[in-house]
């Protein structure tokens, strides 16, 4: 029961005084032409339900809202009209919102990367630890791990750096090592 958004569409007044008419076009083509009582239903229809009619077009209706103007397929009634309208609104402004918080976040870890263990350090661990595991021994998927987490306060110094492999190092998680 979805209602989209109704794009190109305007309302072109011509005439004077009791001549003057007014017709709704889409995409530079008029579909329908409006009374000025049309135009004061549409008027007292999104005052008091949120929503009103403009004109039916093919299988479909183009409805006025303060927000603007929506097509539907389904043969909804206006209050389901506004109500949509409304949901569509508050949707998009959270969608907004979360994503502000998610561009401030990948701002934030920009900014917090932590440094690379320096070279220097690497190979004085490497060749301490003997290019091994330092808990089975293992010779195969190494890495570098930081004994108490950068998370926790633990820093570069080749101290708190020790060689593991990796299933060792997912084991040891985030906690500081024995």
């Amino acid at each position: 029961m979805p209602i989209r958004k109704a794009t190109g569409v305007e309302l072109r007044r011509s005439g004077f005084g009791i001549f003057a008419r007014t017709e709704v076009v889409v995409g530079g083509r008029a579909i329908a032409r409006l009374s000025r009582r049309d135009l004061r239903r549409i008027e007292d229809g999104i005052a008091i339900e949120g929503a009103a009619a403009v004109t039916d077009d093919l299988d479909r209706t183009l409805w006025r809202t303060e927000d603007g103007y929506y097509w539907d397929d389904d043969g909804l009634d206006a209050e389901a009209v506004a109500l949509l309208a409304w949901d569509r609104l508050r949707r998009q402004d959270a969608r907004v919102e979360r994503l502000r918080k998610i561009r401030a976040s990948e701002e934030a870890v920009v900014g917090a990367r932590r440094e690379r263990i320096p070279e220097d350090v690497r190979l004085f661990v490497w060749t301490r630890d003997e290019g091994r595991c330092v808990r089975c021994g293992a010779e195969e998927d190494l890495q570098f791990d930081h004994v108490i987490p950068v998370a926790r306060g633990g820093g570069n110094a080749p101290e708190n750096i020790q060689v593991l492999c990796g299933p060792c190092n997912r084991a040891k998680s985030d906690q500081i090592a024995r």
